[in-house]
C-alpha cells in the first residue's frame, strides 16, 4: 500500500474529491480538549472562505513507537472524528501511522502534504513537531510554505485561568487523580466512557442496586478507582440520566479483582442490555473501599446515590456535557 492510500476520509470527501482548496491543521487530537478546539475556530477565523480539514494519525505515534508501553486515550478513533466533525472540522483526515510513514524525513512530510492536499493555509500548533525523530518544526515548515505558496501560521499555546497550558496529557493527569471537574475544564466538555452494555454477575441487582455494565476499549485512560456522580447517555440519543457510576475491582464481592466499570441509573428500570451507553463522568465522591459484607456495602451504595441526587439538585450542575 502506498502512502498515498494509506489514509481515510470522514466528513465532506465530496470537497476532497474535487480538490477544493482548504486550510489545514495537524495533530493528534487526543480527547479533542479546549486548546484542540481553540486551534480549530483559529483557523476558522483565518479561513472564513475555505474547508476547514485535519489531519490526524491511527495508533497515536506515541503508541506507535511504544508498544509494550502504550499511554491510555481519552477518547477512541470514532469519537475523537465524531467530536471533531461536531467542532465544525468539514474534513478529518485520518493517516495510518505506519513504519513507512514515521520514516518520512521532515521535507519528505512537506512534499507528501503538498502532493496530497490542495492547501490554502496552515495553522500548525505551538509544539507541532514532524517527520524523522521530529525533526520539522514551524521554523522549517515556513521555509516550505513560501515555495509553495501556502500561507502558514502557529497558534500560541492556550491556558486555563491558572496559566496551565491545556494538554492532553494534562487531562490524563487529573483523571487519575480523580479530579473530574478540573479535567471537565480543560476538556471543554465532561470526561466520558463508552461502550456496549452486557450482563455482569447481576449482584447489584440482588442487592437492589441494578447496574448497567459496559465493555471498555482496554486502552482508554480509566479514572481513580472510586464512585462517581455521572449522567448516563443511552443510543447517544441526548437525553441525560443521572446516575452513580463505580469504576473499580469491587474488592467487597468480586473474586477476580478485575476491574468493571458499571452504573446505576436512578429511578430507572428499563432492559438496555446490548445497547451503546456513555457515562458522562461528573463528580468523584469517594474512593473505593472494601466493606465488611454486603449490609454495609448496602448502606454506603445508598448514601452514594444520596449524595449524587444532592449533586445534581444544583441547577449549576444540570446538562453541563
Amino acid at each position: 500500500m502506498s502512502l498515498k492510500d494509506s489514509f481515510q476520509i470522514f466528513g465532506d470527501r465530496e470537497s476532497f474529491d474535487k480538490k477544493e482548496r482548504i486550510s489545514l491543521t495537524i495533530g493528534n487530537f487526543d480527547g479533542v480538549h479546549s486548546g484542540h478546539l481553540y486551534l480549530i475556530n483559529e483557523l476558522k477565523k483565518s479561513s472564513p472562505d475555505t474547508k476547514i480539514a485535519l489531519l490526524t494519525f491511527d495508533p497515536h505515534p506515541a503508541n506507535f513507537f511504544s508498544h509494550d508501553n502504550s499511554k491510555p486515550l481519552l477518547t477512541s478513533l470514532n469519537e475523537k472524528i465524531a467530536l471533531l466533525l461536531k467542532a465544525g472540522v468539514d474534513l478529518v483526515m485520518v493517516q495510518s501511522f505506519s513504519q513507512e510513514f514515521s520514516e518520512l524525513s521532515a521535507d519528505d512530510f512537506c512534499l507528501w502534504l503538498k502532493d496530497l492536499f490542495q492547501i490554502d493555509t496552515i495553522l500548525i500548533g505551538h509544539d507541532f513537531c514532524y517527520g524523522r525523530q521530529r525533526k520539522g518544526n514551524f521554523t522549517h515548515m515556513n521555509c516550505f510554505a513560501e515555495n509553495v505558496g501556502w500561507t502558514i501560521k502557529q497558534a500560541s499555546a492556550f491556558k486555563l485561568f491558572d496559566e496551565r497550558t491545556v494538554s492532553s496529557s494534562a487531562v490524563r493527569e487529573a483523571l487519575f487523580l480523580g479530579d473530574t471537574e478540573y479535567a471537565e475544564k480543560l476538556l471543554g466538555h465532561s470526561y466520558f466512557l463508552s461502550g456496549m452494555v452486557v450482563k455482569g454477575d447481576q449482584r447489584g441487582r440482588l442487592i437492589g442496586f441494578p447496574t448497567a455494565n459496559i465493555l471498555l476499549d482496554d486502552n482508554l485512560v480509566v479514572p481513580k478507582y472510586g464512585v462517581y456522580a455521572c449522567y448516563v447517555e443511552i443510543d447517544s440519543d441526548g437525553k441525560l440520566l443521572q446516575a452513580v457510576m463505580n469504576c473499580g475491582v469491587r474488592p467487597t464481592i468480586a473474586s477476580g479483582l478485575r476491574l468493571q466499570i458499571e452504573a446505576h441509573i436512578l429511578d430507572f428500570s428499563e432492559d438496555i442490555y446490548t445497547r451503546k451507553i456513555k457515562f458522562h463522568i461528573k463528580k468523584f465522591l469517594r474512593g473505593e473501599m472494601k466493606f465488611n459484607g454486603i449490609e454495609q456495602l448496602k448502606e454506603q451504595i445508598a448514601k452514594d446515590v444520596q449524595k449524587t441526587r444532592s449533586y445534581f439538585m444544583d441547577d449549576r450542575n444540570e446538562q453541563n456535557i
